[in-house]
């Protein structure tokens, strides 16, 4: 399927945002420390990153699925604070795509990580989750 698309190894695509109240703790249950971007946000927009990335270079049908992803998240930013988040398409390996993820606010560096990505055909992919809903409806009989 490789040759299918235009993806290729080392293209980087960036999402930027500013951090807002509800991109912070307190929208997660952690109260106290509510000015602060939550860590779950930061995944959102490492997945975002990705995601954008890969864009329409998948042939027609097909879209990207998170398998892996894992985030060290050393630094805090606060509300109001501009955060970039940086993937770059490191390898790939037939379907599976690997992501370097980086992330900084106007003072530096506040994360980075890795994403394992798969290519996969849209339409098998509902078709799957729906056969498995049904296994469950067949348990509840």
């Amino acid at each position: 399927m490789q040759e299918d698309f235009t993806l290729s190894e080392g293209l980087e695509y960036c999402v930027q945002k500013r951090v807002a109240y509800e991109d912070t703790t307190v929208s997660f249950g952690r109260a106290g420390i509510e000015t602060l971007f939550s860590t779950t946000a930061l995944v959102g927009m490492m997945i975002e990153a990705a995601v954008e990335l890969v864009g329409k270079n998948v042939p027609e049908g097909f879209i990207t699925v998170g398998k892996k992803i894992e985030v060290t998240h050393e630094k805090p930013t606060l509300q109001g604070m501009q955060v970039t988040v940086k993937a770059k398409l490191e390898r790939m390996e037939g379907s599976a795509l690997f992501f370097e993820m980086s992330c900084y606010d106007e003072i530096g560096e506040i994360a980075k990580g890795k994403q394992e990505r798969y290519i996969v055909n849209k339409d098998a992919l509902i078709k799957r989750a729906h056969e498995r809903a049904q296994a469950l409806e067949d348990l509840n009989r």
